[in-house]
């Protein structure tokens, strides 16, 4: 994950949420059971719990130790909420939290750099296989790394061709 794009918009993130910041990593299934196949075919992650499955294993939290997952997490962890169109709109989304910023820092440019800068982001990761990808977003503080305040965000991208997740989170505070 090593595109310049994906590392200009970053670097905005970076920037715009300058008291937070952000947390990005990606895995890759190399083996899974026949039913984890099953449920992601019919797009019924949520049954499977995968996203509980993912953040609860030692992989995720070696990957991305800052975020300090708690022990115990809820069968719906992260609070995430499946967003069906998600991967169409999704460099809208990514565009709307530079311009919206975090608590003290905004996007200097205007829409359209903010929009071709996450569609650059957008691309790098999923390129044009937007049907092969699944979008869930969550806005709550569902660990002590995020500052829980109105600027927690958390993006999981579910490659259902390549059983990979790519999982970014966003947070600032005053």
């Amino acid at each position: 994950m090593d595109d310049d794009s994906l590392q200009s918009y970053l670097d905005e993130v970076r920037r715009t949420h300058s008291n937070g910041g952000f947390l990005l990593g990606r895995w890759r299934a190399v083996e899974y059971p026949d039913v984890a196949q099953w449920f992601a075919s019919r797009n019924r992650l949520d049954e499977y719990e995968l996203f509980r499955l993912l953040f609860d294993s030692d992989t995720f939290r070696e990957a991305l130790p800052a975020l300090n997952v708690p022990p115990r997490l809820d069968r719906e962890a992260a609070g995430l909420k499946e967003q069906w169109a998600g991967s169409l709109m999704l460099d809208g989304a990514w565009a709307g939290l530079i311009v919206q910023g975090g608590a003290y820092e905004r996007f200097r440019g205007t829409a359209r750099e903010a929009k071709d800068l996450a569609a650059g982001a957008v691309h790098a990761l999923i390129g044009d296989r937007f049907e092969d990808f699944r979008v869930d977003v969550s806005h709550e503080a569902w660990t002590p790394w995020f500052a829980n305040v109105a600027w927690d965000h958390t993006c999981v991208l579910t490659d259902t061709r390549n059983a990979e997740i790519t999982v970014l989170c966003i947070t600032d505070t005053d």
